[in-house]
């Protein structure tokens, strides 16, 4: 018997068995990898995988948190609106996370959101590869576009809170100095290779959150707080706000992509929600309670400490600046993927005839300039904000993982969950249109009273 069955006769048929098996299923994940995956990112998987859950942690806080705008937001709504879209939010964006994060676990060939965008247009559609290229574009639209929009308001920022720490320069000048280093630091090839500006942005953050309480406390209550909802454009806009305050979904699988152990992805996201939930409560709710419909949108417009209020401009410059060169590097590699140029690497391979690092350099200092001149442009970026996190951070962070979660598990969705994922995605859209319509008033508004290039040198429009 056991000379049988070591008889080479005898074990020919099962090689060849086997063989077919594994070429019958290399054939299948190749089938279905091309129904949502990005080849050019799989070549280059392995050398990405390089951060921890930390790094990651880190990453997505410096990106989302934004919690120094919630009394202003709480100041257009009131007390009760303002709480309940804060709590929607938080709810709604943790998850969506979490089905993202679902989803790439369970489909391992998604490596960007765009993949992700492909798979759903994919599926949809029955394989047709217009529904797939579809999907890509939709998402990847949406990811490239916002991000790019985020950076030309975070420039804006940056140079407003240069100016308000150094007012004797004029505004224009802030901006091509702060364009100058954002050229230098945004050549940082991913995310993981950026974690000394997240870990000073989150530092700042960190700092800037016990300076805002310690501040609403020296400060003290007005003697005449007034509490009140106020008209629609700024209900609209305080939903805008707070859509984009949780917008950093746009990331996440770009963010889990660059992970050791992906399946770790889940602690990074809890940790950032419980980040969240202290910071916007805390700030949220002291701010408004002690300023009321007086609180600004800059809560440091509030503050009497003049000392205090310097050092938060700082931090506030630290903590955007560092926004400002993770949003430059997520829409960059979503274009160096579209046109297949190598997230890392300086020398080889080549690129267009030239080094990577060298095409790598040219593209992201000509979008880097777009932006400059785009922030020269738009002096009013308070509603660029606005327009990008109704617009946006809708898709990506509230309507799509909604989408994209009923579509991968569709054969195994309880009634339950299907009826949770279709409330979410008809509020998502409410949502947008809503935001995008106060988004919208604000900036018809702006266009007529601040014509472009026209700024007085010390204009300040801090967010």
């Amino acid at each position: 018997m056991g000379g049988e069955s070591m008889d080479p006769e005898h074990m020919e048929p099962h090689i060849d068995e086997d063989y077919d098996a594994e070429e019958t299923a290399v054939k299948d994940a190749n089938a279905e990898a091309a129904e949502g995956a990005n080849t050019f990112l799989h070549k280059q998987e392995p050398k990405l995988r390089r951060s921890s859950p930390f790094k990651t942690y880190v990453l997505i806080t410096v990106v989302s948190l934004s919690y120094s705008m919630v009394p202003g937001f709480f100041a257009g709504m009131g007390w009760g609106l303002a709480t309940a879209i804060l709590v929607w939010g938080w709810t709604h964006s943790l998850i969506t996370g979490l089905m993202l994060d679902e989803i790439s676990e369970h489909k391992p060939q998604i490596l960007s959101y765009p993949d992700m965008g492909a798979y759903v247009g994919a599926k949809l559609f029955n394989g047709n590869k217009h529904g797939r290229r579809a999907g890509f574009w939709i998402i990847w639209t949406s990811q490239a576009m916002g991000a790019f929009l985020m950076s030309v308001a975070s420039l804006a920022f940056c140079a407003q809170f240069f100016q308000a720490i150094f007012p004797q320069l004029c505004y224009n000048w802030w901006i091509v100095i702060s364009y100058g280093l954002v050229v230098l630091f945004c050549q940082i090839p991913t995310f993981h290779d950026s974690f000394a500006i997240n870990i000073v942005s989150w530092t700042a953050l960190a700092v800037l959150f016990i300076l805002i309480v310690v501040n609403i406390c020296v400060t003290g209550r007005l003697e005449e707080v007034r509490y009140n909802i106020g008209n629609v454009t700024t209900v609209f806009n305080g939903i805008a706000g707070i859509s984009f305050a949780y917008g950093g979904h746009a990331v996440f699988p770009e963010a889990r992509r660059e992970m050791k152990e992906p399946k770790k992805f889940q602690q990074s996201i809890y940790g950032l929600y419980a980040t969240f939930a202290v910071a916007n409560v805390v700030v949220g709710f002291l701010g408004y309670g002690m300023f009321g419909t007086e609180a600004d949108v800059n809560i440091f417009n509030n503050f009497t400490w003049n000392v205090s209020v310097t050092i938060g401009n700082v931090l506030m410059l630290v903590a955007f600046f560092g926004s400002l060169v993770i949003g430059n590097v997520l829409s960059m590699m979503a274009i160096q993927t579209v046109l297949k140029i190598p997230l890392i690497g300086w020398r080889k391979p080549k690129s267009y005839g030239m080094p990577t690092g060298v095409t790598r350099t040219l593209l992201r200092v000509g979008m880097i300039t777009l932006q400059l001149l785009l922030a020269l442009l738009i002096p009013f970026i308070g509603d660029l904000v606005g327009l990008t996190g109704a617009f946006a951070s809708t898709i990506l962070t509230f309507m799509f993982p909604c989408l994209a979660y009923w579509v991968v598990f569709n054969k195994g969705m309880s009634i339950y969950m299907k009826m949770v994922c279709a409330f979410l995605i008809v509020l998502s859209v409410l949502i947008g249109v809503a935001g995008s319509y106060g988004a919208l008033l604000g900036l018809i508004s702006n266009a007529t009273a601040f014509p472009p290039l026209h700024l007085p040198c010390n204009h300040l429009d801090l967010p």
